[in-house]
């Protein structure tokens, strides 16, 4: 049982304040002593950094904003149909660039 601790621009899994109070081989059963973002791990161990992996995350992340950030301009550009979806639209596509 873990929690999310924030450590400036980046952040690390942390037993302390967690622990397992009860549960069975297929379950478990964390407390807390605060309020945060919780998981269970079931690996502790790190994972080898694959260059392959951060060139796909990192290219895939650039297309995603270009993408997105042509939506938005596609959506601000049509606001002369003035629709309630394309509005929806273009806070969600806002939002997902955020």
């Amino acid at each position: 049982c873990v929690s999310w601790r924030d450590l400036g621009p980046s952040g690390r899994w942390s037993p302390a304040g967690c622990s397992r109070v009860g549960g069975d081989s297929q379950r478990s059963v964390c407390a807390c002593s605060h309020f945060s973002t919780f998981a269970i791990l079931t690996f502790l161990q790190p994972l080898p950094e694959s260059f392959a992996l951060s060139v796909v995350t990192r290219v895939g992340m650039s297309l995603s904003l270009l993408c997105l950030s042509l939506a938005i301009v596609t959506f601000v550009l049509c606001r002369s149909l003035g629709s309630l979806s394309l509005t929806l639209h273009l806070h969600l596509s806002l939002c997902l660039f955020a």
